[in-house]
């Protein structure tokens, strides 16, 4: 999966701009940045649910997408018919504390059981590219461990938006931060992150205090 030079927008302001992406199998990617720097709009972009106002996504021929929106709506049916058949929807039904449910029609869920319903089926689907947007939204301790093991277990590319930093640092290997427009790769977990984030802004701190004071002292 690739995004070139891909832009986007919303009224009045950008979100990011000219940014480039590849996510090949066994890549894992977290996106990181305040509330409305466009890391949900980023990950439609990836999964093909939008398009890129200028740039190009290109997917490989054949290539599956399993992606977890946070604006999707469960399609109509029982738990287990929306999960999907076989044992593996099954069991990850059961492992999101789901298992009660599989005969449960999906207008009579909560919020939150609906969520874990939108994970499962999202989780038990064969895939080259998993794009989860918050996937710990209501999950307990135990159950987002699990995940955190499944995750480690996918072979494929993995790309991952979550406030959870101890889930970031366990299954990523690289983190995008957008930040202002602006988009910033980093490699190795979040830790890592953090550490070079501090360093890129003592060193613009630095390029700016030096600005200053050539300014100061031009005649």
């Amino acid at each position: 999966m690739d995004l070139e030079a891909v832009s986007a927008t919303r009224p009045g302001r950008p979100l990011f701009a000219n940014l480039s992406l590849t996510v090949a199998d066994g890549d894992r990617v977290g996106v990181v940045g305040i509330n409305g720097t466009g890391k949900s709009t980023l990950l439609r972009l990836l999964a093909g649910v939008e398009e890129p106002e200028t740039g190009t996504a290109r997917r490989g021929r054949g290539a599956r997408v399993a992606f977890l929106d946070q604006q999707a709506a469960l399609p109509p049916g029982t738990v287990g018919e929306v999960a999907g058949e076989g044992w593996e929807a099954a069991a990850v039904l059961e492992r999101l504390g789901m298992g009660a449910f599989t005969d449960a029609d999906v207008s009579s869920l909560s919020g939150g059981q609906a969520k874990r319903v939108l994970l499962a089926r999202v989780l038990a689907a064969p895939c080259d590219l998993l794009v989860l947007d918050e996937p710990t939204n209501q999950l307990d301790i135990g159950t987002v461990a699990w995940l955190e093991n499944r995750l480690g277990d996918h072979r494929g590319g993995l790309v991952l938006v979550t406030h959870d930093r101890r889930l970031l640092d366990a299954v990523t290997t690289r983190i995008l931060e957008l930040d202002r427009g602006s988009a910033h790769v980093h490699e190795g977990g979040y830790a890592s992150y953090l550490a070079a984030r501090a360093e890129r802004e003592e060193r613009a701190a630095a390029a700016g205090a030096i600005a200053h004071t050539r300014a100061a002292i031009r005649p």
